[in-house]
């Protein structure tokens, strides 16, 4: 079956009679806009290239830092503000930072002293590192996926009260096994005073609770003078909820969560199938 096929037995409900007016594109990074080998494929540049030829603006929404998200706007040669951390840091390709909400101070700590006995991997998010107390494998695994700088520190406690603020964003690495009923504790434990996603099976993430990927889009359409209708928004994850729901086109991966695609506008291929190159050329550029 070739893409073109997936695409059309995954649209939902169906394609438009009228293509729409879209004005800009939101794109998470991974399981979304990268295949599975972290690549993005000539045909997803070339529409992704096509839609700005035709004036429609283009960022990242990802829950990877800056300087992991990075090389890939680089490659797009994207202009636009990127949001990044789940919309706790947005910065220009060429650095100039416009937005960086942390997490308070204490409210890390707690969390740290809570995790320390459940003998997790945690990773704390600060200036653009990450911290961990052991380089575990699964630990050197995430590190050379993202591209990302990692830092070992004998105490994640101690190390985080050097620091004047808190952290931009803290991921627990898990297993499948483990994962609801830690999510299910921290929601329990810290639900008003940070926002728990399980991004992935084995990966939950915190951030700060008036932080998200759809607060953060909203902010830039509205800076930019674009509504809801005129967003497409790709997703694959319950962190993308916000953003799929605000936006006119939420536009949902085949191999996203199925919670996520019951509120997608349109579902498309797999990020290895280039759904997100279907989605434009058939919603954008037709």
């Amino acid at each position: 079956m070739t893409a073109q096929q997936v695409s059309i037995t995954l649209a939902y409900p169906q394609f438009p009679d009228e293509t729409p007016d879209i004005r800009l594109i939101a794109l998470d990074l991974d399981d979304t806009l990268l295949t599975s080998g972290l690549t993005i494929t000539p045909r997803t540049k070339s529409a992704i290239q096509a839609s700005r030829d035709q004036g429609v603006a283009v960022t990242f929404a990802t829950g990877r830092m800056f300087l992991s998200a990075l090389p890939y706007a680089i490659e797009l040669r994207l202009d636009l503000p990127l949001i990044t951390y789940l919309g706790a840091l947005i910065s220009t390709s060429d650095g100039r930072l416009l937005s960086h909400l942390t997490i308070d101070k204490q409210t890390c700590i707690d969390i740290l002293e809570y995790l320390k006995p459940l003998g997790c991997n945690v990773n704390v998010y600060i200036e653009d590192s990450f911290y961990v107390e052991k380089l575990t494998p699964q630990v050197e695994a995430y590190r050379k996926a993202i591209g990302a700088k990692c830092l070992e520190v004998p105490s994640l406690v101690s190390m985080m009260g050097g620091y004047e603020d808190g952290a931009t964003k803290i991921g627990i690495m898990t297993d499948k096994e483990h994962s609801p009923g830690l999510y299910a504790g921290l929601v329990e434990r810290f639900g008003d005073r940070v926002t728990v996603i399980p991004s992935k099976p084995t990966f939950i993430e915190l951030s700060r609770p008036d932080t998200s990927k759809g607060l953060a889009l909203a902010a830039l359409a509205t800076e930019l003078g674009i509504v809801p209708e005129q967003i497409m928004a790709f997703g694959d994850s319950p962190n993308d909820t916000d953003m799929i729901e605000y936006a006119g086109w939420g536009i949902v991966m085949a191999n996203g969560s199925e919670e996520l695609k019951g509120k997608a506008r349109w579902i498309t291929a797999g990020n290895d199938d280039e759904g997100v190159a279907i989605a434009i050329e058939q919603l954008v550029l037709r």
